[in-house]
């Protein structure tokens, strides 16, 4: 394990996937068979759900710390010192010989939706027990605990009941619990494996394409209701360009989205958690925090990358009234 120098006095946690990402520059078109197809320079950055929202989380002023797995290999080395030029803890990331360094291309392509082609590497072999290790090394100075999991289902060594027996264990030490999760293609008993979680879970925060593919429901509120009624507290589902919907136990909200200029919409998602859980851990207004993430998660549309154009906190505070919610009780 490569320590770093931060003091593990901690505000939030971020845990999951650390990857090594390469976004190749928007091009007009896929290559056909044997072509070969010129690109700007590539973006070469540290991703993933917990790396690319414990960057914003530090931008935005907040002391965090990270849990995640990397190889034992360069890139690995080169991730963590990333991390640390972020001014993120990195005593909690952990290194494995059985794998290599997670990796991701991000193929964007003009007027279509980006394409990832993803290698899990050492994020495949992260087990609950290394996340549990990895908290017990970080204290506190107050009474806020927040530990955010990004990219659950990316992670096929973490076992969903193992991991609600963590979330419970959290929950018993006033732990706020942020859910972030990745649907892959073909994978199996996902609506079980949110359903073991959910009810130890402050805050779930999937995509609409994440959503509809873990409760195969069509509209938006019902897949909402859907999550409560497995014991969420809270849910957002982000809807790129539609916006926001949130619900809890009173109140549904629509939030539009924050109008830009679109370039990729990669690490949107982890950018509006970074804003939600600043509000969160500020103890904002609900409109509020939803307001900060949104304009957040948009703000990172702007450039290649998942945090080259990230808002600072005073940017993203004049913005929020630019956006509108609407109740939709």
């Amino acid at each position: 394990m490569m320590t770093s120098a931060e003091n593990k006095n901690l505000e939030i946690i971020c845990a999951g996937i650390i990857v090594a990402d390469v976004f190749l520059a928007p091009i007009d078109r896929l290559p056909n068979e044997g072509e070969l197809l010129e690109v700007d320079e590539p973006v070469h950055q540290v991703g993933g759900c917990a790396s690319n929202t414990a960057i914003a989380l530090s931008r935005l002023g907040k002391n965090t710390g990270i849990i995640g797995m990397v190889g034992s290999d360069s890139i690995g080395d080169q991730l963590i010192r990333l991390l640390i030029n972020e001014k993120i803890n990195t005593n909690a990331v952990f290194k494995t010989k059985e794998a290599s360094t997670s990796q991701t291309i991000i193929v964007p392509v003009k007027n279509q939706d980006r394409r990832y082609i993803h290698y899990f590497g050492a994020n495949s072999k992260i087990s609950v027990a290394d996340l549990d290790n990895g908290l017990n090394g970080y204290l506190y100075p107050n009474n806020m605990k927040i530990f955010i999991f990004g990219g659950y289902l990316l992670m096929p060594n973490i076992d969903s009941k193992e991991l609600a027996a963590l979330f419970k264990k959290l929950k018993d030490q006033n732990y706020t619990i942020i859910l972030d999760v990745a649907v892959t293609n073909n994978q199996t008993e996902v609506s079980e494996k949110i359903k073991n979680v959910l009810p130890f879970v402050d805050y779930f925060f999937p995509n609409d394409d994440e959503a509809f593919e873990i409760t195969k429901l069509e509209k938006l509120q019902d897949q909402a209701k859907c999550f409560l009624d497995w014991g969420v507290k809270a849910i957002a589902i982000t809807c790129g360009m539609d916006g926001v919907i949130y619900k809890d136990n009173k109140n549904v909200f629509q939030v539009e989205p924050y109008k830009i200029n679109f370039v990729d919409g990669s690490g949107s998602g982890d950018a509006f958690t970074a804003g939600m859980a600043i509000g969160i851990s500020e103890s904002w207004p609900m409109l509020d925090s939803l307001k900060f993430g949104a304009v957040l998660g948009a703000s990172v549309c702007q450039g290649l990358g998942c945090n080259t154009t990230l808002f600072t906190r005073d940017e993203a505070i004049k913005e929020m009234s630019k956006i509108k919610v609407k109740s939709l009780v």
